[in-house]
């Protein structure tokens, strides 16, 4: 034991613990174990992840560290009632390796608690909001996890995205992950698709018109910039959009003020733009069908989303999560096949997630015609076809053997209620081995909620 934390433990009278590299406790204090309203000597023989999993305490810093290596801050709220600030610092071996984690906690002052309240209040209201956009991220392959994690560390800033791929990607669900993660969640995500506007309307629909500007236009009307103002604007296939409107757009981006068609006042707007296209946006520019000023204006931090042929890994999550929307929307309980496997790990899916989510519906709403020897695939015909065995017609080996991993830990650890020490029993493994396994596969217990 370090001199260091020797005197911590004797000089502060704030909550501390220390953990080895898989958040086994290794040192605690009486104040400790009291703000988690156990014993000393059963604090000391638990870990961290069996304390978050039992509800000891609803989230924890020191798990954070274990993650990410780095420090780690967080907020949280024991079984005993006792709300504290939590940060742990990691330690690491001359070779890099991590060796402990101390953390280090004190309980919040009146106004903290009564700001933390409030932030509880706001989120539940906006998380309880219906607004009928589907806004789930699937993130299975290490490509998406990479956006995913790259998305959540720009939301919080007002930094222009231009997000990049292949039609049904997933352009619009990122950009609305941005958005709910972003200081402007409470406010309104306008989403435009610049292709799907006639050229001829496009000047009125994005900055709107004066009453009597031309024939029909009774009474004014804001556009769709103003309607974004204090929110996000996504403009989709921005690619689309005429030479001419790209400048007046990129007037408002300089200038942060719009005017209408027929009006002559300045009407100041602030919205967070994210735009997004399927086409090669720098030959576009090179070839004088995009403005240079404007493309380098929309795009201080550009995101390429891979086509899921490329990312199988969330070919299957995402067969998943449409099967049970479509099957929650027509009532149904249908489940794929074996040939519905098949078909969706050999399909190259030009269409990406858009075709996969048309594909589903299809084998929902169809689930009831009877198929045909010819509809069953060769393999299946002689009985030798199952969900293994197409993913391992396309999956590398460690992409197979993490795939079959994470099915057992997952079934296992629900079997078990997240209980560690039940797990390692019945699996004859140890609990730092399961530790390990659920960093590397990404387990936590919201998996299952």
């Amino acid at each position: 034991m370090s001199q260091t934390l020797t005197k911590l433990m004797t000089d502060d009278i704030t909550t501390l613990f220390v953990t080895d590299g898989d958040g086994n406790i290794l040192l605690a204090n009486d104040f400790t174990a009291m703000t988690l309203g156990i014993s000393l000597n059963e604090l000391l023989n638990s870990n961290v992840y069996d304390l978050v999993a039992s509800e000891i305490y609803d989230t924890s810093a020191t798990i954070e560290a274990l993650k990410s290596g780095k420090n780690s801050e967080v907020t949280l709220t024991t079984q005993a009632r006792y709300h504290i600030k939590s940060k742990s610092t990691p330690i690491f071996y001359p070779d890099g390796t991590l060796h402990l984690v101390v953390t280090k906690s004190e309980p919040l002052t009146q106004e903290e608690f009564e700001a933390l309240s409030n932030d509880e209040h706001s989120q539940l209201s906006k998380e309880e909001e219906p607004n009928g956009i589907v806004t789930s991220v699937i993130a299975e392959s290490n490509e998406m996890k990479k956006i995913i994690r790259v998305c959540r560390q720009v939301a919080s800033y007002n930094s222009r995205l231009l997000l990049l791929g292949e039609s049904g990607v997933g352009k619009e669900v990122i950009a609305n992950f941005v958005h709910r993660h972003s200081q402007v969640a409470d406010n309104k995500f306008v989403a435009v698709n610049c292709a799907a506007i006639p050229e001829s309307l496009f000047e009125s629909e994005f900055f709107g018109y004066e009453k009597g500007t031309f024939t029909g236009a009774e009474k004014s009307k804001p556009g769709l910039i103003e309607t974004a103002d204090g929110g996000t604007l996504f403009l989709d296939e921005i690619s689309e959009m005429p030479l001419e409107l790209q400048a007046k757009l990129l007037r408002v981006l300089e200038t942060m003020t719009v005017r209408r068609v027929g009006g002559v006042n300045e009407i100041p707007v602030a919205f967070r733009l994210i735009s997004a296209s399927n086409q090669n946006m720098l030959e576009l520019v090179e070839k004088g069908k995009f403005r240079r000023d404007l493309y380098y204006r929309i795009n201080a931090i550009p995101i390429t989303i891979p086509p899921l042929r490329k990312r199988k890994k969330d070919i299957l999550s995402l067969a998943n999560y449409f099967l049970d929307s479509f099957n929650q929307k027509y009532e149904a309980n249908v489940k794929l096949g074996k040939h519905h496997i098949h078909h969706l790990m050999t399909s190259q899916w030009l269409g990406n997630a858009r075709e996969l989510k048309n594909y589903i519906e299809y084998v929902v709403v169809t689930a009831e015609l009877p198929i045909t020897l010819e509809d069953t695939p060769i393999e299946e015909k002689n009985g030798e076809s199952d969900e293994l065995q197409a993913l391992a017609e396309v999956y590398d080996y460690p992409d197979f053997i993490e795939y079959v991993e994470k099915i057992y830990f997952q079934q296992n650890l629900k079997k078990n209620q997240w209980n560690i020490s039940k797990m390692a029993e019945a699996s004859n493994v140890s609990r730092p081995f399961i530790y390990k396994k659920m960093r590397e596969l990404d387990l936590e217990r919201n998996d299952t909620k």
